[in-house]
């Protein structure tokens, strides 16, 4: 059945001219990608990025969570203060996510300012940034697990 489709004349003309075009005249917002994409990637968990885009609610609710995992931490409920931080940045990394492929938008729902000049190079300094993260964290839990 497979064989009775031409797929190359089934996907040649999936993103044509005129779409590109609609997209490239599409209004965007005032606010800018990299100040969005600096603030969640450094203060992420405290909804910053989202205060920014004038997003009160969810921004609120993020640093509510936030805070509620550090209290919960500090009060010896390691349990529900880990699963409130996981929550948190998870929540981070998905939003990090949304604005480095551009579907994060500010309140009007308009596409953030700059995404398209510097989308790339603030992906590659990310995927930089967590890799150290990821091998600092390594390198830390190995030798704490060696010497404890």
């Amino acid at each position: 059945m497979a064989d009775q489709y031409d797929f190359e004349e089934l996907y040649a003309n999936t993103y044509t001219t005129a779409d590109q075009l609609a997209h490239e005249t599409e209004p965007t917002s005032e606010k800018r990608f990299v100040p969005a994409w600096a603030l969640t990637l450094f203060l992420g968990p405290t909804g910053a990025h989202r205060w920014y885009l004038t997003r009160w609610v969810s921004a609120l609710l993020m640093l509510l969570s936030t805070l509620a995992g550090a209290v919960l931490l500090v009060a010896g409920q390691q349990t529900l203060g880990l699963l409130c931080v996981t929550v948190v940045f998870v929540w981070t990394l998905i939003d990090l996510i949304m604005l480095l492929t551009g579907s994060m938008r500010d309140r009007e729902d308009l596409r953030l300012a700059g995404h398209r000049e510097r989308a790339g190079l603030c992906a590659a300094i990310t995927v930089i940034l967590l890799a150290l993260v990821l091998m600092i964290s390594l390198m830390i839990g190995t030798s704490a697990g060696v010497t404890g």
